[in-house]
């Protein structure tokens, strides 16, 4: 097989919280290949979330006692990289982040072309940031980019929010994007739609994602490769066929078996814990 485009090789996130160390990650290898749709899938705590933070080198501002091992994109070193190759790296043809709460990453008091715009500092003038956005727009599925570009985010439904989101970061043409429970608290029909440009994504532009996630539907639908997380540490790598056909670990078993009782109980009519 090729280099992989993204690598990580025993990476370790241990952070400090309330004065003990929390091995949120601990000594995690995974590989993206060019093209290739990745899942990482785990519950909540796993470690999925903060793994994809540091592949990107955007943990947030928490105490850590260790960050180590390495990340390596088109093999340089992301973890070594200086502030300003990383901020380079994601203008430009690197990779780039969708997180699951837009209303969190979207500036409430700008419209969405001044956000968009944002990203698009390096085309030569107004008129083709204006040109590039609404380009933007449509490719991830919004209809009428020239009024969306004029709305505030408040003034857009959850999964429009999401949508902008995925264009904001398709703006520095990346190689790969690394989408963090990008349906969570969108309804079912929004959820599909979100789920159909991201595919539609990664077959047109031939785009490597990373997709973490807790729905198991979702990696069904998308990836080509899944990689499971529990405790900080990836339980299971396989193809997704032979993952969902004959899984080889006992909690990879147990996500699947619940992710079916909720389908079927969904499918009854029956109200849901979820």
């Amino acid at each position: 097989m090729d280099t992989p485009l993204l690598s990580a090789r025993d990476v370790k996130v241990h952070l400090r919280v309330h004065g003990r160390v929390v091995k949120a990650v601990d000594g995690v290898d995974l590989d993206v290949q060019a093209g290739q749709c990745v899942g990482l899938v785990g519950e909540s705590g796993s470690g999925k979330s903060t793994l994809g933070r540091a592949m990107a080198r955007l943990l947030p501002n928490v105490a850590i006692a260790e960050l180590s091992g390495e990340v390596r994109f088109c093999g340089e070193d992301v973890l070594a990289m200086t502030a300003d190759r990383i901020r380079a790296l994601r203008r430009h043809r690197g990779l780039s982040m969708v997180f699951q709460d837009p209303l969190s990453y979207l500036n409430p008091t700008l419209r969405i072309d001044r956000q968009i715009a944002e990203a698009l500092r390096h085309l030569p003038s107004a008129q083709a940031v204006r040109k590039r956005s609404a380009e933007l727009l449509r490719q991830v599925g919004l209809d009428d980019p020239a009024r969306i570009l004029r709305l505030y985010p408040h003034e857009l439904s959850g999964g429009m929010r999401q949508r902008v989101l995925i264009a904001m970061a398709l703006a520095p043409d990346p190689q790969i994007l690394i989408a963090d429970e990008p349906t969570t608290a969108l309804d079912a029909t929004v959820q599909y739609q979100v789920i159909q440009t991201l595919r539609r994504l990664n077959q047109e532009r031939n785009l490597a994602m990373l997709i973490i996630t807790h729905d198991l539907g979702m990696v069904a639908e998308l990836c080509d490769r899944v990689y499971v997380m529990h405790g900080g540490k990836i339980v299971e790598a396989a193809d997704v066929f032979a993952l969902f056909d004959a899984p080889q670990n006992a909690y990879t078993a147990s996500l699947l078996a619940a992710a079916r009782r909720l389908h079927q109980t969904k499918a009854l009519g029956e109200p849901s814990s979820r």
